[in-house]
């Protein structure tokens, strides 16, 4: 199958950019891309039509949401606009910038690099979801502690093929098993491609 145009040029942009992202990525997630359709002119719409905007069908008051006051009433802090038009895919823009600078607050040493807006997501499943269709291939090999959250092999395994290796969460003083997780990492093929996820905190034991 021939990959979309689409996907072709976001790969090139990503080799030139971010090369060690663009060699991790899945057979799946170098197909992926955003298509240029309603959504993407409902955003360009927001952002320059000054007079109309037909991207998207809802009915409007006074040139705002229409909505019922009793429900207007339990929703609390948002207007109309915010809480009943439709939302970004990636999540409202405010938002995103906002998440952004906290993380760059609390972690100074990333000011200056390069990295991407936060994306808002359904919930951990879903998010774990996309990590797994961008960068996991059938075959490849998921390293994960003995306690772990038992859907981590639904979405990585099942759902995409990966071959799970487990070590020891705990050090016999009850830390994290660094070592055991460089030993696990050094008893695999040099050429193997691991995929390794952290939580923190971890579920199910709560160690942060």
């Amino acid at each position: 199958m021939s990959i979309n145009p689409l996907a072709v040029t976001l790969n090139e942009v990503l080799v030139k950019q971010a090369p060690a992202i663009a060699s991790m990525l899945s057979d799946l997630g170098r197909e992926l891309y955003y298509p240029k359709g309603i959504l993407t002119q409902t955003a360009e719409a927001k952002q320059k039509a000054s007079r109309f905007n037909a991207t998207i069908g809802i009915a409007l008051e006074d040139g705002r949401p229409m909505a019922l006051p009793p429900v207007l009433k339990q929703i609390s802090g948002l207007s109309a606009d915010e809480a009943l038009n439709y939302a970004p895919s990636f999540g409202q823009p405010a938002l995103r910038v906002a998440w952004r600078d906290r993380i760059l607050a609390q972690t100074p040493s990333l000011t200056g690099k390069p990295w991407s807006m936060p994306l808002v997501t359904s919930g951990i499943t879903h998010g774990l979801s996309l990590a797994a269709d961008l960068f996991v291939d059938r075959g490849d090999t998921l390293l994960l502690p003995d306690q772990l959250w038992g859907n981590y092999r639904m979405i990585f395994a099942t759902r995409r093929g990966a071959v799970i290796h487990e070590y020891p969460f705990y050090t016999h003083d009850g830390g994290f098993n660094v070592d055991g997780l460089a030993d696990l990492l050094e008893a695999g093929p040099n050429d193997a491609k691991f995929v390794l996820v952290l939580n923190f905190p971890n579920n199910p034991t709560g160690y942060s």
